[in-house]
């Protein structure tokens, strides 16, 4: 196949998987922002001031985050239980056209939830378009590290019933535990090193900082609060993820 031809059956397995899905079970994408906006009220009740900006920048990024959990349930579904990525990967079309089709569509789930979110933000951050751009920016890396990360996961289940309590524990470590939905702060300063322990960590202390919130300065190691840390981090696990996808994924069945 040509790269038009690899193109072409990106979007459409983008489309298949994505847009169908979307358009005849709207229901599927308001579940997925229910979480987020459950934690956004809580917040709200709690400290609607110092803490609100902080949840409504987690929302963003929970969204991101939780492309991966999908894209794991998607693969690992139509793998066991309907055979189609067996099909998919005996054809002309390749591997990683089978895995950037998949991330797409899951990122298509995700819009009307950023969108929402965003929307929230401006009433509670004043953001310009420079703001918008550098989240969308970290939004777009963490969508391809989450989405890697879940086909990894994807390939190695046996049976349906395993997906749901792994993908429980790993994306909920993920997206809850770290100071994704407060600010990095409430942590003690002595054990802030360990929220970098966590991949997603890195993806929203630089969204905290494109909303224009504020960074505290983690005083045992001071290099933790660069941005340049910060982006380094996010870029090089996004990379680690990728390739670890293309690389380490079963692809045949043993």
């Amino acid at each position: 196949m040509t790269w038009k031809s690899q193109a072409v059956a990106i979007f459409r397995i983008c489309y298949f998987n994505g847009w169908l899905g979307l358009r005849r079970s709207p229901i599927a994408f308001i579940a997925l922002f229910l979480t987020p906006l459950s934690f956004l009220f809580f917040l709200y009740v709690i400290a609607p001031h110092s803490v609100l900006p902080f949840g409504v920048v987690g929302g963003i990024m929970f969204s991101a985050l939780f492309t991966g959990n999908a894209m794991m349930n998607d693969c690992a579904y139509l793998r066991l239980e309907r055979q189609i990525q067996q099909i998919f990967i005996t054809s002309p079309l390749r591997p990683m056209s089978w895995i950037l089709g998949m991330a797409l569509s899951e990122l298509v789930f995700t819009i009307p939830g950023l969108v929402l979110f965003f929307a929230v933000l401006f009433l509670v951050v004043p953001v310009g378009i420079l703001t918008i751009l550098a989240l969308v920016g970290v939004v777009l890396l963490t969508w391809l590290m989450a989405t890697s990360l879940g086909f990894l996961l994807s390939t190695f289940f046996r049976q349906l019933r395993e997906i749901w309590p792994i993908g429980m524990v790993v994306f909920t470590s993920l997206s809850v535990i770290p100071p994704i939905f407060y600010p990095i702060a409430e942590i003690p300063a002595t054990f802030r090193w360990a929220a970098f322990l966590a991949p997603s960590t890195f993806a929203s202390q630089l969204a905290v900082r494109a909303a224009g919130l504020k960074v505290p300065i983690i005083g045992s190691a001071p290099f933790l609060s660069s941005i340049a840390f910060e982006v380094i981090g996010l870029v090089v696990l996004t990379l680690a993820f990728t390739i670890a996808s293309m690389r380490l994924a079963r692809w045949r069945e043993p």
